[in-house]
């Protein structure tokens, strides 16, 4: 938040502060829609492709849990604010909802809500306020106004030009607003009344994405503004003259990251940076002096407030309130108050009041300071929970206890699925938004963005427990990594696999020993890659990667890999790169082999040596820029099935016979199963029990296919059994690893079998003569020394369609003509098979046959033979 006219400004927080800074670094940032646009381009196959063909199955939802994870939390620590409109007193607040109650207004001092509206999507966590109750904010590149007293919001403009997502508004000494982008890395100035562009810098620094952590000085005539991440600092902008900007320079800068916050008080600018080592340092800036020095107190995350009346700014310095005057030269930190609160959400200020917020799941609360130290008493805000766009979800098969995480969620939920009791987890979890997690037994084992936070949690005592959980590591600082994505159970060790920070490329193997919980991390095992997906058998753990890199590096430009690695010692043992690809996702091991998905393919390796060996192709060759979860794949417990998740559909693949169908449209990102082996997907917010429901065979068409082999032999139907006009019968379809056979029944002809992918079969179905020309089949077909012939039946009228190795396929209309006259004469040991079909020669119509005999007929004349 910012605003004008001595009211309240963003103050930070702790954890909340820093996983505001990465969490809305752009849209990319986001859980993309499952309604997406793709790139349509061939699909990369490897090895052989392997045939493929319709699964006769489909899928019913028969339950919903709706909105597994709900809470109220803050978009970031820019995302509430207090602001003063005439006598009245307002705390604004953004929520992370995916656009469902987005914006909540409470009295700031009574805690009542006084206005909430939606928004199409989610914000972007900023708003700056003019001091007349107009707060004006984005959503992606979409300017938004919300009028206060009015109770009103709208939309303005979506700025173009490149730009994506707007961040950290402010308003200059002439009315106008300025903010940051992604990723044209500029800051622009925009009409407030509109929201249409004026003018804007030039891309700020080399090669940087983000403009980031605007500020603006007291007499509103300077924005200022970090950058990131390929050239990260901090720069002036003259509000007058936008086009010349000018890079202060931050000393001991560090590399790869972006400057995602700043604060102009008086004559000095608060600047949270990465230094030298990677870790974060708050630099001050004193814009009279140009010098830097370091801030005179140590304080919460990001927190510092806006000036009072005496020029005084303060800050929570971890339990202690301190003030500062930084309009002096040399700023010197006061005692004000000992406060219970030892980190903050956001301390803003109105008037001659603090308001000192702290959050916890669905809870806001405030307690209020004067500025002279006095505590006036606290203030619980009624705040609506909102459901989360769902970022991660795993089954407890043990207890059928569903465990979600939200995308910028606060935490853990618990959904349980005979009852769908809901619950959150406890403040004290360290949970934030949950990546990736995993079930071993009574524990379950957490990945939290940012920084990579490993946390155990012991099942059998509830989720809103807080001592069932432990934090096991961390490893933003240590090893510059962010999202635990991967996870799977060795026989001695969990392990699990990074994306990392932004800025940086290559992640991370992790392994907790689970007799210790001692965690080793080998990191970037893939020097350009990150490790998205996990799977293990005995001490080997399998590994799928990206070429997606932490948020502002380019992705890595080569293949994407597969690789297996002991988990014992983080030695590969061997790695494959898929050509053609940037990213591949799953494991999942069967058998011998281990099979990965894409966009678009399912490719099966050799799990002892990674050799690629087929590509199962299941839709057209689809591609966009590679991420962390843009597809799923898991195994149907119990069968030789997959589950393969992209662009919100489900498809099951059956790797014995090579059929796949789909079986749910506008699903998420997720799936797991339940004791049972039902199948959870997860919907928006939502998830479903998915039936699945393969089509059978019976009667006389299922004792043929019985007596044939079944599915083994023949594979599984590739739909219902369909009425044939021909004969009154009825037919089904099969499929098994290229081959495919339809069963034909009726009561005139019985019931036999055409191997519809073989060379009668295809003759059959060819020139539109399957069942309307030739019939339903009355033989199977009955194979000779070179050769085979398979006898059709269409209301009397007999054609034998022969097949040889030597001379082809053809037919015989054994009914009439030339087809008659062979059968008469006593067909193959009388003229020998027939090496043509029956084709006009003039005014004749004429076929051949291997004894050298012609046979010759014309309208109204018997047959005669040539020889």
């Amino acid at each position: 938040m910012h605003q004008n006219h001595g009211m309240s400004a963003p103050a930070g927080v702790s954890r909340r502060g820093l996983f505001s800074a990465v969490a809305v670094l752009g849209s990319a940032a986001t859980i993309a829609s499952h309604v997406r646009t793709p790139a349509v381009a061939a699909a990369a196959v490897q090895g052989t492709q392997a045939p493929t063909g319709k699964l006769g199955v489909s899928g019913a939802v028969v339950v919903r849990h709706r909105n597994i994870f709900r809470s109220f939390t803050l978009t970031s620590s820019s995302g509430i604010g207090v602001i003063a409109v005439g006598q009245n007193r307002y705390v604004i607040t953004f929520n992370a909802g995916d656009g469902l109650d987005t914006v909540q207004i409470f009295n700031a001092d009574t805690g009542a809500l006084h206005f909430k509206a939606s928004t199409s999507a989610k914000v972007g966590g900023n708003f700056v306020h003019d001091g007349k109750g107009n707060l004006y904010f984005s959503v992606g590149n979409l300017v938004m106004h919300v009028s206060v007293p009015g109770k009103t919001i709208r939309r303005l403009a979506n700025v173009q030009g490149g730009i994506t997502d707007l961040y950290d508004f402010q308003l200059d000494y002439k009315g106008r607003l300025w903010a940051g982008t992604y990723p044209t890395g500029v800051v622009v100035c925009l009409e407030p009344a509109t929201g249409k562009e004026i003018t804007r810098t030039p891309r700020l620094g080399t090669g940087n994405h983000y403009a980031r952590g605007l500020s603006i000085s007291p007499d509103r005539k300077t924005v200022w503004t970090g950058t990131g991440t390929a050239d990260p600092d901090l720069f002036r902008i003259d509000v007058d003259a936008p086009s010349l900007p000018k890079r202060v320079g931050i000393p001991g800068v560090g590399k790869n990251f972006t400057v995602s916050r700043t604060a102009a008080r008086g004559r000095k600018v608060f600047v949270w940076h990465n230094g030298s080592t990677g870790k974060e340092v708050l630099s001050v800036y004193d814009t009279v002096a140009r010098t830097w020095a370091p801030s005179p107190t140590s304080f919460v995350g990001r927190s510092v407030s806006e000036t009072d009346a005496a020029g005084y700014v303060y800050v929570n310095a971890w339990g202690v309130l301190r003030r500062m005057r930084p309009g002096d030269a040399a700023m010197k930190a006061e005692n004000v108050a000992t406060v219970s609160e030892k980190s903050l959400v956001h301390l803003g200020i109105a008037g001659s009041h603090l308001y000192l917020f702290t959050e916890a799941p669905s809870v806001l609360r405030a307690t209020r300071i004067t500025t002279a130290g006095a505590r006036t008493g606290s203030v619980d805000y009624r705040v609506v929970p909102v459901p989360l766009m769902t970022q991660s979800m795993v089954i407890d098969p043990r207890t059928n206890t569903l465990f979600s995480g939200g995308y910028r969620g606060d935490g853990l939920c618990s959904t349980n699925l005979a009852t769908g009791a809901f619950a959150h987890s406890a403040p004290a979890s360290g949970i934030e938004q949950i990546e990736g997690m995993v079930v071993d037994g009574e524990k379950l084992y957490v990945g939290s963005y940012i920084s990579s936070v490993i946390v155990e949690h012991r099942t059998n005592r509830g989720v809103t427990d807080s001592a069932s959980y432990r934090a096991l590591a961390r490893l933003g600082p240590s090893h510059r990594q962010s999202r635990p994505f991967g996870w799977a159970v060795t026989t001695s060790h969990v392990v699990f696999g990074t994306v990392p920070e932004p800025g940086y490329r290559g992640g991370a193997l992790g392994t907790i020993e689970r007799s210790t919980g001692k965690v080793t991390v080998y990191n970037k095992i893939m020097p350009e890659l990150s490790i998205v997906g996990l799977a293990a058998a005995g001490d080997i753990v399998y590994a799928c990667t990206s070429a997606r890199a932490g948020y502002g590096a380019n992705d890595y430009e080569g293949a994407s890999v597969v690789f297996a690695a002991d988990a014992r010692t983080g030695a590969v043992r061997w790695r494959r790169t898929l050509p053609g690809t940037s990213e591949n996702y799953g494991p999942v091991l069967m058998g011998n082999f281990l099979y990965i998905g894409t966009l678009d393919t399912v490719v099966e390796l050799r799990a002892s040596d990674g050799r690629v060996m087929r590509t199962f192709v299941l839709d057209e060759g689809r591609s966009e820029r590679p991420a962390w979860q843009n597809a799923e794949l898991v195994r149907v417990p119990g069968t030789t099935r997959l589950a393969h998740l992209a662009w919100g559909t489900v498809t099951l693949l059956d790797i014995a016979t090579g059929q796949h169908g789909r079986v749910l449209t506008n699903a998420h990102k997720h799936m797991s199963f339940d004791s049972t082996g039902a199948l959870w997907v997860t919907t928006g917010n939502d998830v479903v029990k998915l039936r699945l429901d393969a089509e059978k065979t019976s009667g006389a068409i299922g004792v043929k296919y019985a007596a044939m082999g079944g599915a083994p032999v023949l594979g599984h139907p590739e739909g219902p059994q369909l009425a044939v006009a021909t004969n009154s019968g009825i037919m089904q379809r099969f499929y098994r690893n290229g081959k495919a056979t339809s069963i034909y029944s009726s009561s005139s002809t019985g019931t036999h079998a055409v191997e519809t992918s073989s060379a009668i079969g295809r003759k059959f179905a060819g020139l539109g003569k399957a069942d309307r020309g030739y019939g339903l089949p009355s033989t199977d077909a009955v194979r000779f020394s070179g050769g085979a012939y398979q006898i059709f039946n269409n209301a009397g009228r007999t054609t034998r369609v022969v097949t040889t190795t030597q001379y082809g396929t053809f037919s015989m209309e054994e009914y009439w003509g030339i087809g008659k006259a062979w059968a008469t004469a006593g067909r193959d040991t009388a003229w020998g098979w027939p090496i043509e079909d029956e084709h006009a020669v003039g005014s004749e119509y004429v076929q051949r046959f291997s004894k050298n005999v012609a046979a010759h007929r014309v309208p109204g004349k018997s047959v005669w033979v040539t020889k």
